[in-house]
């Protein structure tokens, strides 16, 4: 029988299964089609792990207890996670010359495993 879970560890198996899955899909696009489609895969990945990763940081820091509140919260934060991520997409685009394919298939593999990880906790 297995014991239960806190929170917070598994908020980290959710980015650590992010990471991973996004190391893979680098990997594979490293091994099919070269350095600068793997870089910008793995840029597309850590896209999704730096947004869920503010996601669950603030949602740990807040300790209001009000149903509402938390609520209302996760609200604006999944509202500030878009907006922050397509700030993320166009700074790598831009700034990082990232290839648009692999850098959306990346951050598509890796935000695939945060929702899949949640329904399976």
């Amino acid at each position: 029988m297995s014991r239960a879970r806190s929170p917070k560890e598994i908020a980290f198996l959710i980015l650590l299964s992010q990471t991973l899955t996004g190391l893979m899909a680098a990997t594979l696009f490293f091994y099919f089609l070269g350095f600068e489609s793997a870089r910008s895969s793995f840029i597309g990945s850590g896209i999704a792990v730096l947004t869920s990763l503010h996601l669950l940081s603030v949602l740990f820091g807040d300790k209001t207890k009000k149903p509402k509140s938390i609520v209302n919260t996760l609200y604006l934060l999944e509202a500030f996670k878009f907006l922050l991520t397509a700030l993320f997409f166009v700074g790598a685009i831009i700034l990082l010359k990232a290839i648009f394919f692999p850098l959306i298939i990346g951050y598509s593999v890796a935000i695939f495993m945060y929702w899949l990880s949640l329904l399976i906790t």
